[in-house]
């Protein structure tokens, strides 16, 4: 019983680390130096950040399916 409720504060710390990683990501400043020019930067970060909320919400989804 005890061991249950430390997984699902675990469980539940996992998804909101997931939840806070979608609200914001890292640019290397490697990357914002080589673009030619803004547009091209803005659709990068745009990917990036799409591809990282994918990532938490695998990872949600699946510490959910862990229940």
């Amino acid at each position: 019983m005890r061991q249950d409720i430390h997984k699902n504060i675990y469980r539940r710390q996992m998804i909101e680390m997931a939840n806070e990683a979608m609200k914001q990501i890292i640019i290397p400043a490697s990357i914002i130096q080589n673009m030619p020019n803004d547009t091209e930067l803005g659709n990068l970060v745009r990917t990036m950040y799409i591809e990282r909320c994918k990532d938490a919400k695998a990872h949600i989804d699946y510490i959910k399916s862990l229940n």
